[in-house]
């Protein structure tokens, strides 16, 4: 009795990893470059096929630059967006910013950073967003373009990104305006 007990309640648990682990799969075959962490079931076909529309894809290189966003993935928890720096602008009759979203994961920074200062205002809107997208949510996966990596004193590899969008199990967020959505452009047939 027991061990009929103990195998039905295994039983979901690894069709559950089975499923996971096609998913991951498959997502991998169809865009072999674009994911470099598992994505815990967070992203999909689409949301890899709007980098492969973005540029071209190629395998990803350590510390140089690209201009093909990946994807990776991170606990939440090791994650935060600040608004960094608010120098006025006399120009933009406004305070200006670069938001930056850091991801830790294995010991190694990640920092994805705007393509340019935005006024602080829209910078303080994205942190409002970001805080409704990733309240309770355990990971988060966000894509950027590779700037530079680095080696710090103490053996610690720090990772520059532009930042292009991030994504949870709630939603998506991004710079660019509907860049979450997949549809047709110059660059890009969607099928």
């Amino acid at each position: 009795m027991c061990k009929v007990l103990m195998l039905a309640l295994l039983f979901p648990v690894s069709i559950l990893a089975a499923e996971v682990k096609t998913h991951l799969q498959e997502l991998n075959k169809l865009f072999p470059y674009a994911l470099l962490t598992d994505d815990f079931g967070i992203l999909n076909k689409d949301d890899l096929k709007i980098n492969q529309c973005i540029a071209m894809p190629t395998p990803f290189s350590e510390g140089r630059n690209s201009s093909y966003p990946y994807w990776q993935c991170f606990e939440t928890k090791n994650t935060k967006m600040l608004c960094a720096g608010r120098k006025y602008s006399s120009e933009d009759k406004s305070r200006m910013t670069m938001l930056s979203i850091f991801g830790e994961r294995n010991g190694d920074l990640n920092e994805f950073i705007s393509r340019r200062p935005m006024k602080l205002k829209m910078c303080r809107l994205y942190q409002q967003d970001w805080a409704k997208l990733t309240k309770d949510e355990k990971y988060i996966c966000i894509s950027g373009d590779q700037l530079s990596s680095t080696f710090t004193t103490i053996g610690r590899k720090e990772r520059n990104w532009i930042f292009d969008r991030y994504k949870t199990k709630k939603g998506c967020d991004s710079y660019f305006q509907e860049a979450c959505i997949l549809k047709d452009n110059e660059f890009c047939v969607v099928k």
